[in-house]
């Protein structure tokens, strides 16, 4: 019975595409959720979030928040 080969780089990379994409959509989905609560949320690290912030160009509000 042969086993059969698999490339880990190209796994690994596919996997970590899939997580960019999933953590994209909620980064554009939820603006109001903080880096912060995303963060806990995914058990992810602010590189993480940088990174797939600067991959999928995501940018997002800044500054203070209007009072009402």
């Amino acid at each position: 019975m042969p086993i059969e080969q698999v490339n880990l780089r190209e796994k690994l990379y596919q996997v970590r595409l899939n997580f960019d994409a999933q953590l994209a959509q909620v980064l554009l989905g939820r603006p109001e959720m903080s880096h912060s609560k995303v963060k806990n949320q995914f058990g992810i690290s602010d590189k993480v979030i940088r990174r797939v912030t600067r991959q999928f160009k995501i940018a997002r509000k800044r500054g203070p928040k209007p009072s009402r």
